[in-house]
């Protein structure tokens, strides 16, 4: 029993060592706010555009350090920092490259509906 105890007291030790070790900011750092950017990518002509690349920078910065792909419905999510200013890019084979400005500074997410042109302006097939 001795050698049980002994070894059950080893265990535990050794967990409350492991779980001091984690360093204070990274628990904190798991629950800090996000905010949401959910969109829909569709075509000229209302259809949803699979496989789209959707990236984000902050709008201060030039390095684009969110992206996603837009899945068989055409939707994305991506969580950001809340309280900035963002730029979103939308690139899709055969659409011309689409920017836009999304204000994370007054709520905690957005909803957004990106609609693509063509390349060469005509209608999409």
């Amino acid at each position: 029993m001795k050698a049980f105890l002994a070894g059950f007291a080893a265990i535990v030790l050794s967990i409350c060592a492991a779980v001091a070790a984690v360093p204070a900011g990274a628990a904190q750092k798991a629950r800090d706010p996000s905010f949401l950017v959910h969109a829909n990518v569709f075509n000229d002509r209302g259809f949803t555009v699979p496989n789209a690349l959707v990236r984000m920078r902050r709008a201060a910065e030039s390095n684009w350090r969110w992206k996603a792909v837009s899945d068989g419905e055409g939707e994305i999510a991506l969580h950001v920092p809340p309280n900035d200013l963002y730029v979103l890019r939308v690139d899709a084979k055969g659409y011309q490259v689409l920017t836009q400005n999304v204000d994370a500074t007054q709520t905690d997410n957005a909803d957004i509906a990106l609609h693509l042109a063509p390349i060469g302006g005509g209608k999409t097939q």
